[in-house]
């Protein structure tokens, strides 16, 4: 059986070898590859083009491979899609004040204007560890995409915040908290603010400054290449611009075939506390787009003090599926064994939710705990027969336990794909989570973990934990000592936002892959219809199906994704678009 095995995959790869389309490589027109580098370096600076999406940190003393000196950066995405880049300064010497500010991308199709490009710095930090449970280490990482780069300032291996007004810097690396703090961090105790555009920042003489590019590219942009700068000004000299160059494909990209939700624990108060369980409405709305803007379509609902209909409202207005909830505020554990309670509850749910639109409910079970009991096991029947929905996060032997009667089983762990089988073997599904848990600051990890990886396994979508949960104050990452983790953290909250970070742009990414494939998917069974010959294209998808994908270069993959797009459709490689 192994050498069997053997042959039929030497066998697939050399069809994915043979069909891979060749994409003709023309002075104007080329699929421009993010990594793609040019020679560039003057007397006071050396600039970097850096992959964005990697686990490789850039710290200010890190060496960087001069094959990535360069003075250009490319970016290839689809109307409406959002795409990362990055790039890197190293001065020669002191820079004081120095702002990067981008100008309009100009096409011979059009122009996209400055505001849809986003510049931030991105800020290293202490955190307490490398894994969620590590919490007794100190180790500088970078994770913050910051607009203003002394919101954190380092002193003797500390965080230190700045806060409005008056109140000045604060430690936030302590292991007994943030001092003063009491007894929650309020707008008034605790006013932590991000600035709106990005500030000036000073670079130190043969140190790194990393910067970070987040361009949306607009629904309705025509598709073909645009160029664009951005300018590096101080205040006594310029330091020249950066080449960006974006090519606009024509794909009309679908949405992700998988479901995207993550555990998101917030209620909305009336109260302005800076935490990740308690917002306000301005607060819970801008964290709802942050999570719409990152793929996350479906998250959560916890119990809500201020009523069920306020986040229903909400989610409806930015955008949020609500045709299904995963709902909290109700769980089967909490009626014991009158099962009559227990049905009469949801069926109030449901008459309640579906003023909302909402059509389908699934309601908690007992959290990471075993089902497989008649107390469950009739629970469970009770909401069945009054239409409604069951999930829970499972370890994986205690999910393949109740795959029979459990309709969403959130598993931890590395996908299992005879687990997934099972389940759909009843009609039910299967969700990923704590692979790794959300706070780990390594963006490839969240791409190919929740992107591909769980189509690779056959899985049903993704529902991490968890978008904010803290120990405490969730911008001091070493008060965990009492739970014995670190903070979960995709976006720190502000008074005036949420402030992103490196992971989380990585897990976008992944919600990205996936809907190139789902796009390619679509497009083989069109091509199919009319007669077309996709055989080349399915050895690929079979061949990438079985690899490891920590052996792939993921960049590559999307690359090879949209040439069997654009060969399918039509577009050749040697047509101009």
């Amino acid at each position: 059986m192994k050498a069997k095995s053997t042959w039929v995959s030497i066998v697939l790869l050399i069809a994915f070898i043979v069909s891979v389309p060749c994409y003709c490589i023309q002075p104007n027109d080329k699929y421009i590859s993010k990594n793609e580098t040019y020679s560039f370096q003057n007397n006071n600076t050396i600039i970097y083009a850096i992959p964005a999406i990697t686990n490789e940190k850039i710290l200010p003393s890190s060496s960087i491979n001069n094959n990535l000196i360069s003075n250009t950066i490319s970016i290839s995405a689809s109307p409406g899609e959002f795409e990362s880049g990055s790039f890197v300064i190293h001065p020669h010497q002191d820079i004081e004040s120095l702002l990067a500010e981008a100008t309009d991308l100009i096409g011979e199709n059009g122009t996209i204007p400055s505001s849809y490009i986003d510049l931030s710095v991105v800020k290293c930090w202490y955190q307490a560890g490398v894994e969620i449970e590590d919490i007794h280490n100190k180790i500088l990482t970078p994770e913050l995409l910051l607009k203003d780069d002394k919101l954190i300032k380092i002193i003797d291996n500390d965080n230190y915040i700045k806060l409005l007004g008056d109140k000045g810097y604060f430690l936030i690396s302590s292991p007994e908290g943030i001092r003063g703090i009491s007894p929650e961090p309020t707008w008034d105790s605790f006013p932590v603010r991000d600035s709106d555009n990005l500030l000036p920042v000073d670079i130190q003489n043969d140190t790194n400054k990393q910067f970070w590019i987040k361009i949306k590219i607009p629904d309705d942009a025509k598709p073909g290449f645009y160029y664009g700068k951005i300018l590096l000004k101080a205040p006594k000299e310029d330091w020249g611009e950066i080449k960006l160059v974006v090519k606009v494909l024509p794909i009309t990209l679908l949405k992700p075939y998988l479901n995207y939700s993550i555990y998101y624990a917030a209620r909305i108060v009336n109260a302005t506390i800076l935490s990740a369980l308690e917002k306000s409405e301005d607060q819970f709305r801008v964290e709802m787009n942050d999570m719409l803007d990152h793929g996350i379509t479906n998250p959560t609902i916890y119990p809500q003090d201020s009523g069920l209909g306020k986040v229903l409202q909400i989610r409806n207005e930015v955008g949020i599926e609500n045709q299904t909830i995963y709902y909290m505020g109700l769980q089967i554990q909490d009626y014991g064994d009158n099962l009559t309670a227990l049905k009469n509850a949801v069926t109030d749910l449901k008459k309640y939710i579906s003023e909302y639109g909402i059509k389908e409910v699934y309601i908690y079970a007992p959290d990471e705990q075993s089902l497989d009991n008649y107390e469950r096991r009739t629970q469970i029947e009770a909401v069945h027969e009054v239409g409604g929905k069951v999930f829970d996060a499972q370890s994986k032997d205690d999910a393949d336990k109740v795959a029979d009667i459990l309709d969403l089983a959130v598993v931890s762990g590395y996908p299992d794909r005879q687990l997934a089988s099972k389940y759909h073997s009843y009609g039910h599904k299967v969700f990923s989570y704590g692979n790794p848990q959300v706070g780990v600051e390594q963006p490839e990890t969240y791409r190919r973990n929740y992107g591909l990886l769980l189509w690779q396994k056959d899985y049903d979508g993704a529902m991490d934990f968890a978008y904010q949960w803290s120990a405490d104050n969730i911008w001091d990452d070493f008060d965990g000592s009492a739970i014995g983790y670190r903070d979960h953290v995709f976006a720190y909250p502000t008074v005036n936002g949420a402030i992103d970070t490196w992971q989380w742009e990585g897990w976008r990414e992944g919600v990205d892959d996936v809907r190139y494939l789902t796009t390619l998917l679509e497009t083989i069974h069109r091509a199919k219809s009319e007669g077309k010959n996709v055989t080349g294209v399915k050895n690929w998808l079979a061949y990438l199906k079985d690899s490891d994908l920590r052996d792939q270069e993921l960049d590559d993959v999307r690359a090879t994704m949209i040439d069997h797009i654009l060969k399918l459709s039509q577009k050749s490689s040697s047509q101009k678009i």
